[in-house]
């Protein structure tokens, strides 16, 4: 097979995306000329394999690494702005990677559904004012099911968690999740530098949740982004309100977002009966969201928006917050290297998603290939498998 042309900058610039160490890569079968290529003054001849190989190893299209003049990555809007205090950050390759695979999904389903005849979904933008929490917590229990004390009767936060997702995606709205970009497991995803974002599209609006994070965390996210849905804009969820003039909006959603599980005339009266005795108020916030399964921080920024706890309470919150999540990364990758693959897989998609991609293949209008690539497997076992795990066959 004939050699290809790879041109220096190119080849930085590729490097420098993927973050990667060149002297370690060089180490790899085949790379062993990576450096040389990298300080040469001229175009190198690499042949095709060590071009597909470099490709894998980088994580950059093939396509990107031929390209003559360096690409220009055009930067997501949803992350174009992100600070951190007053400092303009730069998003992780992984988060960007991420996003691009849930548009390239969405944009997908949208040109599917609209080839179908359907309308638009009318949740979308169905609420006007972010200030007015309690029109969006009335329209969050509507949405979700979350009217009366029956839609939490039994089971445990995982089990909870699945009903919400199913109830959304019953709603039209498409909730992915993933703990790493796509199916390399050495790139996990940064729970400190997101929790979860939403695409908002009046077709195939589509929620992302960062595995990574605990199951009542994980509630909170949903709800908290299916939230954006309806008042029809998009944003990157970390956890923390807001980023710049959006922070008010952000915790306009977060009040609904508890108000939709708990009011707050009986959040003041749990409160007040967690604090009998001698219990501190971060095992408050611990004891109430083991009942209504939000995650204690939740807990505790509602009780301080109350007025019944102070500062201290949250920079304790989050301490234990970030302790337990640090534990549970190292149990989850234990679970994950010996879990179920098809279940895996099935829990990553929605499941109206894979119903879509599923009936376009049958229909002749999507090579498997490509149906495969849509939903992150890359063999018909693997496909079969999920459709299984998803119960469409």
């Amino acid at each position: 097979m004939a050699n290809l042309t790879l041109y220096p900058a190119t080849l930085q610039w590729a490097v420098e995306e993927s973050d990667a160490d060149p002297v370690a890569l060089s180490q790899r079968r085949g790379l062993g000329q990576l450096p040389d290529w990298l300080e040469s003054k001229e175009p190198v001849s690499v042949s095709f394999n060590k071009v597909e190989q470099l490709s894998r190893a980088l994580h950059v299209p093939f396509g990107a690494l031929v390209r003559s003049v360096v690409p220009q990555r055009r930067l997501e809007p949803l992350v174009r702005y992100r600070t951190v205090g007053n400092t303009s950050v730069q998003p992780s390759k992984n988060l960007q990677d991420t996003i691009d695979q849930m548009r390239f999904r969405q944009e997908w389903a949208r040109d599917e559904l609209l080839e179908s005849g359907l309308d638009a979904n009318p949740l979308v933008g169905s609420v006007r004012d972010a200030e007015q929490d309690d029109s969006l917590a009335d329209a969050l229990r509507s949405t979700l099911g979350l009217d009366g004390r029956s839609a939490w009767e039994g089971g445990n936060s995982s089990d909870r968690f699945r009903q919400l997702k199913e109830r959304a995606s019953h709603a039209g709205i498409m909730i992915m999740l993933n703990s790493q970009v796509g199916s390399v497991s050495s790139r996990k995803l940064d729970l400190q530098e997101f929790r979860g974002f939403v695409l908002i599209d009046d077709m195939a609006p589509l929620v992302f949740i960062n595995r990574n994070d605990s199951f009542d965390g994980m509630i909170f996210t949903l709800i908290h982004e299916v939230g954006h849905v309806l008042l029809g804009t998009q944003e990157l969820f970390d956890g923390i309100g807001g980023q710049g003039g959006r922070k008010a909006t952000e915790r306009a959603i977060n009040r609904a977002v508890v108000k939709a599980v708990i009011d707050d005339e009986r959040f003041r009266q749990v409160w007040r009966e967690q604090l009998v005795g001698d219990k501190e108020p971060a095992g408050a916030a611990e004891s109430i969201a083991g009942e209504f399964h939000l995650s204690p921080l939740a807990m505790g920024i509602q009780a301080h928006q109350l007025g019944l706890t102070g500062e201290d309470t949250l920079e304790e919150l989050q301490a234990r917050m970030n302790r337990h999540l640090h534990d549970r990364a190292v149990h989850r990758q234990e679970r994950e290297s010996r879990g179920n693959g098809n279940r895996t897989n099935a829990s990553r998609v929605d499941t109206g998603f894979v119903r879509l991609v599923n009936a376009a293949m049958d229909g002749g209008r999507l090579a498997p290939t490509e149906g495969f690539d849509l939903v992150g497997v890359r063999s018909p076992q693997s496909y079969q498998g999920l459709i299984r795990e998803k119960k469409l066959i």
